[in-house]
């Protein structure tokens, strides 16, 4: 298989590759930012609302699992193209929507399309590039989703402040649209013009097998780690989709600060690829025990806020960056990083749809769960709640650790 080696065409493709998956963010994390304003501004109740986004989740962690598999099979660069262009169509959708059951249908279905992105993006990383050129491609690739947040939150802030939340859609829509024209004309001509016949790597086998017997062998190992992403889903997604509106009913905070206080929580985020990677590197050197101390910090953090955090507000914002920067650190090791140990067997698209298949089915339960839970026990039960899930996500990695030892690092 033919692959880039020159340093213009890697730094070219990892832009490429950057461009697009942020801006997905752009088409995906506009509802939960505008979600206090749109129940403000077209009186819909937070659970309906939640019910929308657990659509959208349950859709996209259902499109993951196959777009893993389709991706392992067909050609992964137009799936993603596909899958652009087709979030770009049903924003523009939801930015002309007039009612609940309107934006339920139309974000289930984005949910759907922009499941076609990840998994088959990572798919042509892995096609396209060897060693560790491949590793630090995804590494950076999970910058994406703290700048993603970052500009998704203040794209939406904006727009309320200018007067429509609708207006975010239409932003994220034109956006996606032109991304999907530079990943599809840049990866097709890079593929047709800068590769070169792949040398041989000593860290990976020259013959991969096929993906059929691979999957069979490996996935009961995988079974703990699913549980892990399941819960770093939930508590990730409770955390940014709810907290504008903790901010707006603990504080008093019009919803548009309210969102624009969150905006400080993806740039402190960023810190947690980098801070992950250098415990996995230099100290734990193994994905799934560091994704356990970070679930452990974070579930530290959620448990202050449940303590102190609601009656101040600087408390409060100190242990939501810690939180969510935790809940970085945890998806940079289990769904970037994590998946690469199996490239060999054919299996890094499939596993990876597999991972955030779980993880947003963890997201699924976070929009409508934790609203409801918020109307019913109030938002101290909600912070409790958080807390009790960073622990079980410990125990989940702690377990994965042991069932993944003998395939990842098996005894000579």
């Amino acid at each position: 298989m033919k692959k880039l080696y020159t340093s213009a065409s890697l730094y070219l493709f990892f832009a490429i590759c950057w461009l697009t998956y942020f801006s997905t963010y752009l088409g995906r994390l506009n509802f939960t930012a505008s979600i206090a304003e749109i129940q403000l501004a077209d009186h819909l109740s937070k659970s309906a609302l939640g019910q929308v986004a657990s659509v959208f989740f349950v859709a996209y962690g259902v499109g993951q699992l196959c777009s893993g598999f389709l991706a392992d099979r067909f050609p992964p660069h137009l799936l993603v193209g596909g899958g652009l262009l087709g979030s770009a169509v049903l924003n523009a959708g939801m930015a002309l929507s007039g009612g609940i059951g309107a934006m339920t249908v139309l974000w289930g279905l984005n949910g759907l399309v922009q499941s076609l992105v990840w998994a088959p993006l990572v798919r042509t990383v892995v096609d396209l590039t060897q060693g560790e050129h491949c590793v630090k491609i995804c590494l950076h690739l999970a910058t994406t989703t703290p700048a993603g947040t970052l500009a998704a939150y203040g794209v939406s802030s904006v727009c309320i402040a200018m007067g429509s939340w609708r207006y975010s859609f239409w932003l994220g829509a034109v956006f996606m649209a032109a991304a999907a024209i530079v990943w599809l004309l840049g990866v097709s001509t890079l593929k047709r013009n800068k590769c070169q016949d792949a040398l041989p790597d000593a860290s990976e086998p020259s013959a991969p097998r096929t993906a059929s017997h691979p999957l069979r062998m490996v996935l009961p190992s995988l079974i703990p780690i699913c549980a892990a992403v399941f819960l770093h889903g939930l508590l990730k997604d409770g955390i940014l989709t709810w907290t504008p509106s903790y901010l707006q009913e603990s504080f008093g905070f019009p919803s548009a600060v309210s969102v624009a206080l969150t905006l400080i929580v993806p740039v402190v985020n960023l810190s947690g690829v980098y801070l992950a990677r250098a415990v996995q590197e230099k100290w734990l050197h193994n994905e799934t025990v560091t994704g356990l101390l970070f679930f452990v910090l974070c579930g530290a953090a959620a448990g202050g806020w449940w303590l102190a955090g609601r009656f101040s507000l600087p408390v409060t914002l100190i242990m939501l960056l810690v939180s969510t920067t935790c809940m970085t650190g945890v998806s940079t090791m289990l769904l970037s990083l994590l998946p690469l140990h199996y490239r060999s067997l054919g299996l890094t698209a499939t596993l990876t749809g597999l991972f955030n298949a779980s993880t947003y089915l963890g997201s699924a339960f976070s929009g409508a769960g934790f609203g409801m839970l918020s109307e019913t026990g109030g938002w101290g039960m909600v912070l409790a709640f958080w807390c009790v899930l960073s622990l079980a996500g410990a125990v989940a990695c702690a377990v994965g650790k042991y069932t993944t030892r003998r395939m990842l690092h098996p005894s000579p």
